[in-house]
């Protein structure tokens, strides 16, 4: 029996906002970090289908060998269409059919049911922009369906295949506005995240401000991830609270960790882990570039097949792997907005963590209804100890 009851809003904006987003193809990150990064847009996404109803299902997918393109449709009405930078197979068009049937809702678990597996910045295409097209299909089903509820970007955001989606609910009476956010690269080669988290850039600012989502505190929806440092420390899959002192919203954090707490749900909170380092992001950048650089050197001496071919899987390692740390966003952005994209003083962000034994066995985590529905009832709760206290 459900604890909550999700309707309609007659709101305009809300007290509370809850933003997610899906990071087409961002997988991977350095230091054997690897994510679900699609987990926010489920959430959010859930969010929406209890109050407006819509069949998210999978009801179409086709592919063009000769376009690379992609298409995905719901059986709600929403299309969604991406396209691969090296085009399709006949094998891959006949593969997306395996996706016919899932919920889009959870777009990296679907694509990567479909091929086994994925990896970002352009090293397997035809999942990531497979993962795009669901995406884009789950928004335009709400679109579709609720035109005058739904507010929406329209213009292309250049080389991206970017889109927003927000609107206001009421959870259990209490109206909280939403954003549902898609970030991804043209040609399936992704992540290109500057519009992830709660930055207001252009399109995404002017709706953000009609649902009123700068003046009440914001939750950010992250990840299902495997983060080695705190991964190895646990058993059992726990959420994660994170809100830097004097910098973030740590009242949101602390609240998350509350209903986690009174839910009996595991948890982690941390306020130090999210702090302000100019320069960070471009320092990496530079360092990973040194490393590509040294296995260049080491790739131009080498004589036998085995050393060059070696030397090769490691560069493809390290750009499938560890490049997804340094490409995800702007490096000026990042001095500011850090790795959720959060604008500091408006929010907490909580995640997912997995433990070693889990990674160990799934490779890449995917997002369960079971997860969805443990940060839904977190999320609820916590937002009404934050009306309760303001």
């Amino acid at each position: 029996m459900k604890d909550y009851v999700v309707k309609v809003s007659e709101k305009n904006t809300g007290v509370l906002a809850v933003l997610g987003h899906a990071g087409i193809g961002h997988v991977h990150s350095h230091s054997g970090f690897v994510q679900d990064d699609s987990a926010g847009f489920a959430v959010v996404a859930s969010i929406m289908k209890e109050a407006f109803k819509v069949d998210t299902t999978i009801q179409y997918v086709t592919g063009n060998s000769e376009t690379g393109s992609i298409t995905v449709e719901t059986y709600g009405g929403g299309i969604g269409t991406s396209h691969t930078r090296r085009g399709l197979t006949p094998q891959e068009v006949h593969m997306l059919r395996r996706a016919e049937g899932e919920d889009g809702i959870y777009t990296q678990t679907v694509a990567v049911k479909t091929f086994g597996r994925m990896y970002g910045q352009g090293a397997m295409e035809t999942p990531v922009a497979l993962q795009g097209a669901i995406a884009l299909a789950v928004m335009d089903s709400f679109c579709k369906k609720f035109p005058h509820k739904i507010l929406t970007t329209n213009d292309k955001y250049d080389r991206l295949i970017d889109k927003m989606a927000g609107t206001v609910v009421d959870i259990n009476g209490i109206p909280i506005s939403l954003l549902l956010n898609i970030n991804g690269s043209e040609g399936g080669i992704g992540p290109a995240e500057d519009n992830e988290g709660n930055t207001a850039l252009g399109q995404k600012g002017e709706i953000m401000k009609l649902l009123g989502t700068q003046d009440v505190p914001n939750i950010i929806v992250e990840s299902k991830s495997y983060v080695p440092s705190l991964s190895k420390e646990i058993n059992y899959s726990t959420f994660l609270f994170r809100g830097q002192e004097m910098i973030d919203n740590t009242d949101v954090a602390k609240a998350l960790a509350s209903a986690a707490s009174s839910l009996s749900i595991p948890y982690i909170l941390k306020n130090d882990s999210l702090p302000i380092s100019k320069g960070n992001l471009e320092n990496a950048t530079r360092n990973f570039a040194r490393e590509i650089i040294k296995l260049g050197e080491r790739l131009s001496g080498a004589q036998s097949a085995i050393d060059k071919t070696s030397i090769i899987a490691e560069i493809a390692r390290m750009v499938s792997e560890d490049a997804g740390g340094i490409s995800f966003m702007s490096n000026e952005l990042h001095d500011t907005a850090r790795a959720a994209g959060i604008v500091p003083g408006t929010a907490s962000v909580m995640s997912l963590l997995v433990p070693e034994d889990y990674i160990n066995y799934w490779k890449i985590p995917v997002l369960t209804p079971e997860d969805v529905e443990q940060y839904m009832r977190i999320i609820f709760c916590a937002a009404k100890k934050l009306i309760s206290e303001c």
